[in-house]
């Protein structure tokens, strides 16, 4: 057995080490085909989430105040908390491993019919591409419970679900180049 082979073994045994403790629901048919390929398995992924948080920006100094994967009512907006939250709404990401360059630019070339920035991030040790969405929405929503987003809430939940559905769509057809397209 090669080495590729070994690694995605004991990759895919590993425990789950992201901030939610468990893979999206959604994204679990995506991965477990991807997985199912010879030249390929999945180091991290998301299905796309909304959440309000606080702090600097910087990832390990971010609260995360409340998080959805899923559609959103009206109530999920609405958080009494101190200093500036703000709401962030991030697209489909994958990591895939790869073989070789030969099967990272064929997937990539799949890929950017759907997903325009997606590249390798890594081609050194371990070849690893990033399929990524560009649906992105973030906005600073209250300040010392002061609502700053001077619209309707309803307007924002019908944004926010709106663009998870095209998230969504774009996810299956995305599982249907990797199911005909990829071997």
């Amino acid at each position: 057995m090669d080495n590729f082979n070994n690694d995605k073994k004991t990759f895919l045994s590993k425990l789950d080490k992201s901030k939610k403790g468990e893979i999206d629901e959604r994204i679990v048919p995506i991965i477990q085909l991807i997985n199912s390929k010879s030249d390929y398995y999945t180091t991290s992924s998301c299905s796309g989430r909304v959440y309000l948080w606080r702090g600097n920006g910087k990832k390990n100094q971010t609260e995360w105040l409340r998080v959805s994967h899923s559609l959103v009512d009206e109530a999920f907006f609405q958080i009494q908390e101190k200093g500036l939250i703000w709401l962030r709404l991030e697209d489909f990401i994958l990591h895939i491993c790869c073989r070789d360059l030969g099967s990272a630019n064929k997937l990539l070339l799949k890929a950017r019919k759907l997903y325009k920035k997606s590249c390798i991030l890594s081609a050194s040790k371990k070849i690893m591409v990033e399929i990524r969405g560009s649906e992105l929405l973030e906005v600073p929503l209250y300040e010392d419970g002061q609502l700053l987003f001077n619209g309707e809430l309803s307007w924002l939940k019908e944004e926010v679900n709106s663009r998870f559905n095209k998230i969504w769509k774009k996810e299956e057809e995305f599982k249907e180049i990797i199911k005909n397209k990829i071997k």
